[in-house]
């Protein structure tokens, strides 16, 4: 432990040979536990990137419990960001399939739908697109079009509102 410890301060110095060190004597507990969370679902990718964020945020380790332990909760954070991006990606896609089934079943609605999207601006139609076309949240979509959250909200509601009377007109 205390070697991890001394490996860990040269690797947040910049030292890569210590923390080739490091990954070599974790590795194998943290692709394991990674293989037994995700049941073999993506899991040598999330070790990878267990050990890219490890380096990048060497200078976190304050040696107060033991590496692999922080290595560890890299791994678990890692792994609930993938699990909640792939509950986002799976939701988004039965939307999408819900809505290419909806055209199927009345253009005439998606014609009106495009005609009024097109009458928007451009960040009105993004937000719109990102926040009703593609399921992403509020916080998402500020992020992805690099406004903050309120400023986003403002463009959705008026979007709205806008495509609320465009389609009722037509």
């Amino acid at each position: 432990m205390d070697q991890d410890r001394e490996l860990a301060r040269r690797a947040a110095a910049g030292d890569a040979a210590a923390f080739t060190a490091l990954v070599r004597s974790n590795e194998a507990p943290v692709r394991r536990f990674l293989q037994r969370l995700t049941r073999g679902d993506n899991a040598d990718d999330l070790a990878q990137e267990v050990f890219i964020k490890a380096w990048q945020r060497a200078g976190d380790y304050r040696g107060t419990g033991s590496y692999r332990a922080w290595l560890m909760r890299i791994a678990w954070t890692s792994f609930l960001g993938a699990h909640r991006a792939r509950g986002r990606q799976a939701a988004r896609d039965q939307a999408s399939f819900e809505q290419q089934e909806q055209a199927r079943s009345n253009p005439d609605t998606m014609i009106d739908l495009g005609r009024a999207l097109a009458s928007l601006g451009e960040r009105e139609r993004a937000a719109a697109l990102l926040c009703y076309g593609e399921g992403w949240s509020h916080a998402e979509a500020a992020e992805i079009m690099g406004l903050p959250l309120g400023t986003l909200k403002s463009i959705v509601a008026r979007a709205r509102t806008a495509l609320a009377a465009r389609l009722e007109v037509g």
